[in-house]
């Protein structure tokens, strides 16, 4: 059971629905020693009864079950409206690849047959509750998206009435404001900034116009994001410090400022700004922080900024710091949707919504498709000797050898466990296969921690190919076919490239 400081969290909630006395009188005792609560339903008619009544973190789903089969069972459980994402393990006995892709598309989340090894079965469990971490997390951080446009709609709407109050003192502040809006509504962040600083040198009539932020891996400096209007300029060649003066000055008067404006004991922060012909910095705040810096040249009339203006300009900049960090917060929750936690790779959601879209491709522009699928040799002799952590390390570092050895045009995932998957859109059979041998080899030189423990001698991978149209008419065949071709390279031996093509000779 994990701990939370000195207190016990609340034990993970396991419901089996199985129609067998047996499988359940074991199973629970099994589960309650590991410290799970469990609760059994012995008719899968009564699952949503017991899921209400229960509320379980997990469900084991047999498949075959005489009143109401898992498939059925799986489909009612995910017509479900709940909070929290409600995993689902099937637990079968037959082992054809359309049963399982069936439970997959009902909704399970995995499946593993019997009869079963209970220490893998509570890894699947273990690796699912993970998962379920991950839905839940996701889920609320949606919600907080979802909250923060609510927020931006209210601030708008705010805006809009005190628009009108303000006509006669600024005419054109509601064009403005529509222009703003429709900025605001850019979820892509290159494309808000883009937007922003188009539509600020437009509205402000000025001739430059530059966005600086910090980033997560350096909050000391602020770099630029994007500029317009800015002759000669190298964006790597100009920082500034958050320690410096400029920022202080706006740490402490929290508006836009005209440089000229800028009192004595500042002066120093000027040279850098004036050699770039910036006349206004406007500051982006996130919880009282400065986040970023927005910077106006001069105006084309080389006029001071009115008042107007800067008050105009600070409302503007309010909304893009809200709107940007709404944008990095969408950009966030969408890449963990389709990235796997452990390797930092496309995961296996990713992976089927991707070959599905290049299959389409393909077909429409008549050109070739590769799959490659591999998977660690002997890897479970490796995890159990050294342990997961050890074992997490090889799947990092293999993830790595992938990356490094793809184009960028290239889809690597992590397909599941100590599988991966590579995507070659374009690639034909002699240049996959050149790949796939590349990969084995690079991994088989590498050096991996007390490697000489594995059968081989160290960590080797086996690797299957595939190609569409000739090996496969469909992203589900191509799938298939490429992983049969390396169930054949890991019973000749392992540490071996083999073809989806070698299983039309076998036959």
């Amino acid at each position: 059971m994990e701990m939370n400081g000195n207190h016990p969290a609340k034990a993970n909630r396991i419901l089996i629905v199985d129609d067998e006395r047996a499988v359940h009188k074991l199973l629970s005792a099994y589960f309650r020693r590991h410290n799970y609560a469990v609760d059994s339903c012995l008719d899968s008619r009564d699952v949503i009864e017991k899921i209400e009544e229960f509320d379980p973190d997990l469900i084991l789903l047999d498949l075959m079950m005489p009143e109401l089969d898992g498939i059925s069972a799986a489909r009612r459980i995910r017509n479900l409206k709940r909070a929290s994402y409600l995993p689902i393990i099937m637990l079968t006995a037959r082992k054809e690849i359309r049963d399982i892709v069936n439970a997959l598309e009902a909704g399970a989340d995995d499946y593993i047959s019997k009869p079963f090894d209970f220490e893998e079965l509570m890894a699947r469990i273990r690796t699912t509750l993970r998962v379920k971490r991950l839905q839940d997390r996701l889920m609320s951080k949606s919600t907080e998206l979802n909250e923060a446009n609510q927020q931006i709609g209210r601030l708008n709407n705010i805006l809009v009435k005190t628009n009108k109050q303000l006509q006669k003192k600024l005419y054109d502040f509601h064009n403005i404001f529509e222009l703003s809006y429709k900025v605001m509504g850019q979820l892509e962040f290159q494309e808000l900034v883009r937007q922003s600083l188009i539509n600020i040198l437009g509205i402000f009539a000025t001739r430059s116009a530059m966005l600086l932020m910090v980033t997560k891996e350096n909050n000391d400096n602020f770099k630029i994001v994007d500029s317009r209007g800015f002759r000669e300029l190298k964006a790597e060649e100009f920082t500034i410090s958050r320690h410096g003066n400029l920022v202080h000055y706006l740490d402490l008067v929290k508006k836009p400022f005209q440089v000229r404006n800028v009192p004595l004991e500042f002066q120093e922060i000027l040279p850098a700004l004036k050699k770039l012909e910036i006349e206004v910095v406007s500051p982006l705040f996130r919880a009282d922080e400065i986040v970023g810096l927005l910077c106006l040249g001069a105006n084309f009339r080389d006029e001071q900024y009115s008042e107007d203006n800067l008050e105009t300009l600070g409302l503007l900049t309010n909304m893009l710091g809200v709107a940007l960090h709404n944008s990095q917060l969408y950009e966030h929750i969408r890449a963990l949707s389709y990235t796997d936690g452990m390797t930092g790779l496309h995961n296996y959601r990713f992976f089927r919504m991707r070959i599905k879209e290049e299959i389409a491709r393909a077909r429409r522009e008549n050109s070739l498709i590769s799959l490659l699928i591999m998977d660690v040799d002997h890897f479970k002799n490796y995890n159990d000797t050294l342990g997961h952590p050890a074992g997490d390390d090889v799947l990092r570092q293999v993830s790595d050898i992938l990356r490094s050895s793809v184009r960028d045009n290239d889809i690597v995932a992590r397909y599941g466990g100590e599988e991966f998957a590579v995507i070659l859109p374009g690639a034909d059979k002699v240049g996959s296969y050149a790949l796939a041998e590349r990969i084995r080899q690079k991994v088989e030189e590498a050096d991996f921690y007390k490697e000489e423990i594995q059968p081989l001698g160290g960590v080797t991978i086996s690797i299957g190919t595939g190609t569409f149209p000739d090996d496969a008419l469909t992203e589900d065949d191509l799938i298939v076919n490429t992983d049969q071709a390396l169930y054949d390279a890991k019973k000749n031996g392992r540490n071996l490239v083999m073809e989806a093509q070698n299983l039309a000779a076998k036959q």
